[in-house]
């Protein structure tokens, strides 16, 4: 018997986007089942993701470009209760129209609430929410697997009211609700698909089939597999079915194998996928752009806000000719921004950075093209002045162009979370972080295979051995392959596969309409804000706006250097600043730490040799150089360190000006040295040189940059002709020298479209630099407090941050009780730094700051410093204040007895005032005394001895102050009685490095070759060793052998000494193959003792 389709529609599978909820099973992508589909002549796709519908426009996109239908689906988790502590029902759901996929949307929204009780381990669909959606009928729904709830529980007694729940369901919207037969050769699903048979027949229901299709085919299933073992991820006996694509042919084989369904109820149930399908409407998405709308008059708003900035900004105090350009300019931007409709966006940006300002929040002084534009500016969206700096607007916004509005900002990035969260939650719109994708590269492919298969299996470090032989970029040495070849192969099969979900750092999307149906919003873990169902390019493509929020250390490094220095938050308008301070600049050429962009050693050489002497010399007596600035040239010097400035580079940084061949444009190109540089330049030349608006101008540079054939092919000999037109008749240029400058001019416009950096981002940046460096110079201690607040754990800058403090003769000193507090601390009178404590390890981050108040006390003994921090209430005995140990040292123990007893009956005379409460806690105070904190009262091994002594004898909370002050006496006299006695050396510096993760102890008079293991990482030929040594205060990374290794039976955290050692040829990858190189040397130690 034959159906009345030859194909059938598999509603009912999954991509690796089903692995993101933390269960992995598919390998397989979306693109795979489009290829499929196309093979066999099926109209439609889709893919029913596990209790989500994650990158749903992406998939409705790609379908559509196949010329697929695409259909709305998910595979969701229903509960009957949320109080119900069960993982859901397995069920689909499949959108018949647009509705119908809000409707799926905003259902799946509302499962990952994680406060109500929706998410439980796994994001669940309420089942009278589910029940109400099915009434409007805009979606269709299926019994799902065995993991569904007809399956889960047409057996139990106890579920018998859930089982009959939903057969009313299905009864009640047969057209709608279907019970899903599969064909799998297994009892358990035979006695279902029987039951199933017998309700359908029982209650006029249809049967639909489905194979919960896993895998394109029998090795995608293979290779799913071998990650499932390897990950430990299992249901039972799911892995024994077919779950891989089938044919119809192939499912009516199956079905009859099976012998549950006659021949016409397994051709009904194959054809009901299919007129489904057909019944799905298709739908086109909404591509304007969606500002949010916040007031009933914007444009009133905005005016009143500009108007204000020109006040603010003291542009209305200029001389009028001065002041006029700003007014040309304010209009001509309004006109822009009134017809790009773009006034909400500005709006709404200035709306989340006055939040941030009132919060105390600072931000960078322009990232991106927005700093070409004077409203920005005025109203506190950017710190350029683009009229004054020369800045292009149309590179950022223009008539011609009317694109998406987009304003990154940079802040410091303790700052970004506040932000992000204050965006998130703010009632006046509907906002997400912006979700991303993980998925496997090349090495984490390999190592999640190679955990699957027996081969590998159990050995990690031989695994990342594998690992670390393939380069970067991705190439496999020939010998490594033919090694492991089945492993590679299989490997590269799982490259671009979803292993996770996480949420972009930097980007928030926001709506003042529901975007928990038009894109679907998700909770990850470690983060309890909404995020986006849907990734970047999908909210790009479909003109979301989101604000992008990027941590800068460098902001952080400003600001605070600032805020300890007691100046106000420096700015390019700043009128404290000199930006052409000829100390600033030759500081800047002698140390590169903290210039913004430029802290590299190949940029640190490029500075050198633009901001030297000789160069500035060149460059000034060049004509058309007398007016260009260190900024230009700091700018300069950003652009030309990039890929695009190869060809330039050496000339500019070396001062060498470039002829163009006559003045015009040598002068129109001096701030860059001769060089066609900027993206504003190239718009600029249009205007200037051939006549183009900017707007005009803008969208030409694009096209030629994006080497779109039928623009450069029509566009770029009319601009040749223009160009000399203009040299003839504005310039006055002979036409033949006209023709041959054309000649060589358009070819330079061609590359720089085609690489062109931005000057509105980089002079923005420069400024970032340039004011760095200027409170270097001027406030180094400041600055370097601040450094080390800004880069902690980041020990490479730290060492750089050290190195120049010590040029500035400013000393860095280990934490040290009344010196340092929870972060670094300047000492400004003995010009030195204080380490904090909220670097170690284990000691909470307000302890420090809490002990440096503490500090004043002057306490002699230890004792008396820990009555300060956990019994420090105040006694009033007849008008005079006590505290507990000054009442402990001033009556005898017969006056204490006396005043316990007025306390307990007469109260009114003896007043006790509540503690103040700290928060430093049994923890911080051990690990602060290993770390010799408290070095004014004794060694780390004594001072423990106290506290564990006072911590288990003195009990603050007692009521008797008799008691109490034989404890604090009993405490006093077992310290007295210890002597200083040091931890061994090997104590000491394991405490360092388990609580600090490094090494400080130095010792002159230990031999030089011991040395302390802090690190061991064991590779398949050798072990790499981390060596601190103990005499010279550093640490060094070596090589043994791996017979070596285990003949000492060295850890992490011996002391050793280093008997012989060589230096060896290092091995390095060369055409494919692992040689000795002829120049490095790796540093291997033959020979070793352990000391302990």
């Amino acid at each position: 018997m034959q159906g009345k389709y030859d194909y059938w529609f598999s509603y009912h599978q999954h991509t690796s986007i089903s692995n993101g909820l933390g269960y992995w099973e598919v390998m397989t992508k979306f693109e795979d089942y489009i290829d499929y589909a196309i093979k066999h002549h099926i109209p439609a796709v889709t893919s029913s993701e596990h209790g989500n519908v994650i990158m749903w426009i992406k998939r409705k996109e790609l379908a559509e470009e196949a010329n697929l239908k695409y259909v709305h689906s998910t595979e969701a988790y229903v509960t009957m209760n949320l109080d119900d502590k069960n993982r859901g029902y397995h069920t689909v759901l499949i959108a018949k129209n647009y509705d119908g996929v809000k409707e799926i949307n905003r259902l799946s929204s509302a499962s990952f609430n994680r406060k109500d009780g929706h998410f439980y381990y796994r994001p669940r669909i309420l089942f009278d929410d589910l029940k109400e959606t099915v009434s409007h009928g805009n979606i269709y729904v299926t019994t799902a697997c065995l993991a569904g709830a007809l399956s889960q529980t047409y057996k139990s007694i106890e579920e018998a009211s859930v089982c009959k729940q939903w057969i009313k369901l299905a009864s009640d919207y047969k057209d709608n609700v279907f019970l899903e037969v599969q064909p799998h050769i297994d009892k358990e699903q035979k006695d279902y698909n029987e039951f199933l048979t017998q309700v359908a027949s029982a209650h006029g229901l249809k049967l639909i089939a489905a194979n919960d299709v896993h895998a394109l085919n029998p090795e995608h299933d293979r290779l799913r597999k071998i990650i499932k073992k390897g990950k430990k991820n299992s249901y039972d006996d799911d892995d024994k079915f077919e779950l891989w694509c089938k044919t119809r042919e192939e499912m009516v084989d199956i079905f009859r194998e099976q012998g549950v369904l006659t021949e016409q109820e397994i051709n009904d149930a194959l054809d009901l996928t299919v007129e489904i399908a057909n019944q799905v409407e298709e739908f086109e998405l909404d591509k304007s752009h969606k500002y949010p709308h916040l007031y009933k008059n914007p444009e009133k708003e905005f005016q009143n806000r500009i108007k204000q900035g020109l006040k603010d900004r003291g542009i209305l105090d200029l001389p009028k000719e001065q002041r006029q350009k700003y007014f040309d300019r304010v209009k001509y931007e309004y006109s822009v921004y009134k017809g790009n409709g773009a006034i909400d966006y500005m709006l709404s940006h200035e709306d989340i950075l006055n939040a941030a300002k009132e919060h105390g929040i600072k931000f960078g002084y322009g990232r991106g093209s927005v700093s070409g534009s004077l409203i920005a500016y005025l109203c506190g969206q950017t710190e350029m002045d683009s009229v004054k700096l020369g800045l292009n607007f149309e590179r950022f916004m223009n008539p011609q162009r009317i694109s998406l509005a987009d304003i990154d900002e940079d802040l410091y990035r303790p700052d970004q979370q506040w932000i992000q969260k204050w965006m998130l939650t703010n009632p006046k719109w509907h906002a997400a972080s912006i979700m991303t994708a993980n998925t496997y590269g090349l090495k984490a492919a390999i190592k999640v295979i190679a955990d699957g298969m027996d081969r590998y299996a159990g050995k990690p470090a031989y695994i990342q051995s594998i690992r670390n032989q393939i380069g970067d970029d991705g190439f496999i040495p020939e010998q490594l392959y033919e090694e492991h070849q089945q492993l590679i192969d299989d490997a590269k099969k799982v490259v671009g596969v979803i292993d996770s979900f996480g949420r972009h750092a930097a980007g928030i999307v926001i709506d003042t309409n529901a975007i928990d149906d038009s894109m679907g919003i998700q909770t990850i873990s470690g983060w309890d804000y909404p995020v986006t169902q849907v990734a970047m390019k999908e909210i790009d493509h479909f003109s979301w706006v989101k604000y992008d929020l990027l941590g800068l250390d460098n902001v952080g490094l400003i600001s605070k250097t600032a805020e300890l220095a007691g100046i106000p938050y420096p700015t390019p308008d700043s009128n404290f600043i000199d930006f052409e301070d000829e100390n600033v600049w030759k500081s800047m050429r002698e140390d590169n730490i903290g210039v913004f962009q430029m802290e590299g050693e190949r940029a640190g050489k490029l500075l050198k040799d633009m901001l030297s002497p000789e160069t500035m010399e060149k460059i000034k007596s060049n004509e058309a150089g007398k007016n260009v600035k260190y900024m230009d040239l700091l700018s300069l010097v950003n652009a030309a360190q990039r890929p695009s400035g190869a060809s330039y580079v050496d000339a500019v940084t070396h001062g060498v000006f470039k002829d163009n061949g006559h003045l015009a444009l040598n002068e129109f190109l001096a701030p860059t040295l001769g060089e066609l540089v900027y993206q504003e330049q190239l718009i600029q030349f249009l205007v200037q040189f051939t006549g183009r608006t900017p707007g005009e101008a803008d969208v030409l540079r694009r096209a030629v940059g994006k080497k779109q054939k039928d623009v450069i092919d029509r566009e770029v000999p009319i601009i040749r002709q223009d160009f000399i037109k203009t040299m003839i008749e504005k310039y006055h240029d002979a036409p033949e020298h006209a023709e041959s400058i054309a000649n060589d001019f358009m070819q330079v416009f061609m590359d720089a479209a085609n690489y062109g950096f931005s000057i509105n981002h980089s002079m923005a940046y420069s400024y970032i630099g340039y004011i760095s460096t200027w409170l270097r110079y001027y406030y180094p201690l400041e600055w370097c407090t601040a450094a080390f607040q800004i880069w902690e754990g980041k020990q490479e800058k730290l060492n750089r941050v050290v190195k120049f403090a010590k040029s500035k003769g400013i000393s860095l000193k280990p934490f040290k009780f009344g010196k340092s507090k929870s972060n670094y601390y300047m000492d400004k009178q003995n010009k030195s730094i204080y380490e904090g404590t909220a670097s170690i390890k284990g000691v909470s981050t307000k302890a420090g700051d809490e002990l440096y108040l503490i500090s004043d006390k002057r306490n002699k003994k230890f004792t008396d410093l820990l009555m300060d921090i956990y019994d420090n209430s105040q006694v009033v005995i007849k008008n005079i204040l006590y505290s507990p140990k000054a009442l402990y040292n001033k009556f005898n123990e017969s006056e204490l007895k006396e005043i316990d007893l007025i306390v307990k009956n007469e109260s009114d005379k003896v007043k006790v005032q509540e503690p103040q409460g700290f928060a430093i806690t049994s923890k911080d105070m051990i690990n602060l005394i290993l770390l010799n904190y408290f070095s004014e009262f004794g060694s780390p091994r004594k001072l423990k001895l106290v506290y564990e002594k006072f911590h288990k004898t003195y009990k603050p909370k007692n009521k008797r102050f008799v008691g109490k002050s034989r404890k604090y006496h009993e405490c006093l006299e077992y310290e007295e009685s210890l002597c200083d006695e040091d931890y061994p050396l090997i104590t000491t510096l394991q405490n360092e490095y388990r609580l600090l993760g490094r090494c400080l102890t130095t010792n002159s008079e230990i031999p030089a070759n011991y040395a302390f293991i802090t690190s061991l990482v064991i590779r398949s030929n050798k072990v790499i060793v981390g060596l601190y040594s103990i005499k010279h205060g550093r640490e060094v990374k070596g090589f043994i052998s791996k017979k070596s290794f285990k003949l000492n039976s060295i850890s992490e955290g011996d002391l050793i000494t280093v008997e012989r050692t060589s230096m060896r040829p290092k091995n390095i990858l060369k055409d494919g193959h692992w040689q000795k190189s002829k120049t490095d040397k790796e540093l291997w130690i033959d020979s070793l003792v352990r000391k302990g």
